[in-house]
């Protein structure tokens, strides 16, 4: 059992009204295990493996913050609950490469417009950190989008 949850035990066997930040009068010891308002204290030592049991379940497909937090509320606690549940759901693996992204750079992409003369629309790109031959580090790559001709300048 970890350090706080036997603090907790100790202080509502001396009948103290608060601890830390919490009322003792909604916490009670049956048959040696904690209890606050009904819901069952989970040691700290217990947070990760209590949360795979609960999210981890292929049943309900990998619950998301608030569907977590309400079932673990419904049956248990420890002090910033909701803390604990966020973190261990932004870095469960299976969850993050499920979720679409929400970057700003993965907008739906335009098609490029159709050229009618050669060489008025281009492509330019740049290829950087090559090593250094005959005072060159840099190619410039220019690619006509009407005929794909390419053109490749050095640059230093």
């Amino acid at each position: 059992m970890n350090e706080l949850c036997n603090e907790y035990r100790q202080a509502i066997s001396e009948n103290k009204l608060r601890f830390h930040s919490t009322e003792l009068k909604n916490c009670k010891i049956v048959d040696n295990v904690l209890f606050r308002k009904k819901l069952l204290w989970v040691s700290e030592n217990m947070h990760t493996k209590l949360l795979q049991k609960i999210h981890d379940q292929l049943s309900i497909s990998h619950l998301n913050n608030k569907r977590t937090v309400d079932l673990v509320q419904h049956f248990y606690y420890w002090s910033d609950h909701w803390v604990t549940i966020k973190w261990y759901i932004w870095n469960y693996h299976a969850c993050q490469r499920s979720k679409t992204s929400k970057d700003s750079i993965n907008k739906l992409l335009h098609s490029l417009s159709i050229s009618q003369k050669r060489w008025k629309d281009i492509i330019m790109n740049f290829i950087t950190e090559l090593s250094l031959s005959e005072e060159y580090n840099i190619i410039c790559t220019i690619i006509c989008h009407f005929i794909k001709k390419r053109h490749y300048v050095l640059c230093h």
